[in-house]
């Protein structure tokens, strides 16, 4: 008998408090061969790793492959060989997968190249789907893999509408071959697409409707000419919650948590990550100061005004200075606030890593992406008055002191003695 929405959601297995999976995304490390990945993980995550378990945590990664990698990765056995081995020396359990960025995350100039190719091109699902498949060779049988991707795509002014029916097909496909995937290792590898401002699909309510639209309830898809049952797709398609996204846009995660719950659809990830705030005009001057050539800062204010990047903002200052809260895609240290005009949406993370316990729910994995250290080290947070994050310090003591700070939120309402207040600069 099939389960209905919430029942079906009940039935998959997340895990608990007690079983916390806590880690920080790899795609803060360039990634072009498999050398300087074993180099990153040596270096960083290592350390991180260690940090993790002096305070009782167990940790495993969260990867990033570019499609380069995953290709040789995918081809070459001896490879794959090397890179378990890796993992299994440094004790560095695989746990999660980003396979949003296809290629060159760490370019000069990245910005709308992100969401190259998109959920209508082929290459998307060959690179998905490789990235599936070398990653359940890493893991145990048994064991639950979630890669987060784009949500769909992204479409500028004067662009060509996209095929929404032939995305939707794509990712039934995927669906299917992750559902082959599992029946061969035992590994349930589950997508889930990540809502991003000023993409096709921004909320996780805009995600949890063309899922159920086009295909869940509005299928069928076939793969190969054999049609997808449902229960495949929901089993392989879920959504991935990132709080910066959500505080740009003005969903409530902890609601959108809920209506994802309700509607029997797997969240297997929340990425916890905190944005740019502007409080009062006073502190435009301070967000302008964060603009840089190589990630998108999509922003929007309070009253609806919203613009792709920040050098629309300084053409549109003075609509913005009226504008109320302003709110910025820039991923920042999750340990970082400032008291008045600006600052970070660090007190809205809290809150919600809080309130995660309080929704009766299975624990997704946490991952902490605050992918932007490399461009965060000039005037911005460079300066004594932000605390220096731009500073001297070793990457895997920002990234431990991140997590360090996301745990202590997890426990604050549960006998734990952290503050927010305790980690403003």
């Amino acid at each position: 008998m099939e389960l209905g929405g919430a029942q079906r959601h009940s039935a998959i297995h997340r895990p608990l408090m007690s079983e916390l999976r806590l880690t920080y995304c790899g795609n803060v490390h360039a990634a072009p061969d498999l050398p300087t990945v074993v180099a990153a993980l040596r270096e960083h995550s290592v350390p991180v790793a260690a940090a993790a378990r002096r305070a009782g945590r167990s940790f495993g990664i969260g990867a990033w492959w570019p499609s380069a990698l995953v290709e040789q990765l995918a081809a070459d056995a001896g490879l794959r060989a090397r890179l378990a081995a890796t993992l299994r020396e440094l004790e560095l359990p695989l746990w999660t997968l980003n396979v949003f960025p296809f290629a060159g995350f760490h370019d000069d100039v990245v910005k709308t190249a992100v969401y190259r190719p998109d959920w209508g091109e082929e290459e998307r699902l060959r690179y998905t789907c490789l990235c599936a498949e070398v990653g359940a060779s890493l893991v145990p049988s048994g064991s639950e893999l979630s890669l987060s991707t784009l949500p769909l795509g992204y479409r500028a002014n004067g662009e060509a509408s996209a095929d929404l029916r032939r995305m939707a097909r794509n990712l039934a496909r995927c669906a299917s071959a992750f559902a082959a995937i599992e029946q061969t290792t035992g590994v349930r590898c589950v997508l889930a697409l990540e809502p991003e401002p000023n993409c096709l699909l921004e909320t996780g309510a805009a995600t949890a409707d063309f899922l159920e639209q086009w295909l869940f309830e509005g299928g069928p898809f076939a793969d190969g000419g054999v049609t997808v049952p449902q229960q495949v797709l929901r089993r392989h398609l879920g959504v991935c919650v990132d709080l910066c996204h959500l505080a740009v846009v003005g969903e409530e995660p902890l609601a959108a948590l809920r209506d994802l719950h309700a509607r029997g659809i797997a969240v297997p990830k929340i990425q916890v990550s905190a944005c740019l705030e502007v409080r009062e005009a006073s502190g435009l001057d301070a967000l302008l100061a964060f603009a840089e050539p190589r990630y998108l800062h999509q922003t929007v204010a309070a009253n609806g005004l919203r613009v792709l990047d920040l050098p629309e903002v300084a053409a549109a200052r003075a609509e913005f200075a009226a504008a109320g809260r302003v709110r910025s895609h820039y991923h920042v240290p999750l340990f970082w606030d400032a008291e008045g005009p600006f600052g970070s949406t660090q007190r809205e993370v809290a809150r919600v890593l809080r309130g995660l316990a309080a929704l009766g729910q299975p624990l997704p994995l946490l991952e902490v992406e605050t992918y932007t250290w490399s461009v965060l080290g000039g005037s911005a947070l460079g300066g004594s008055a932000l605390g220096g994050l731009g500073g001297d310090a070793p990457l895997h003591q920002r990234l431990a002191r991140e997590l360090a700070w996301a745990h202590e939120q997890l426990l604050a309402d549960r006998g734990g003695v952290g503050s927010v207040s305790s980690s403003r600069q």
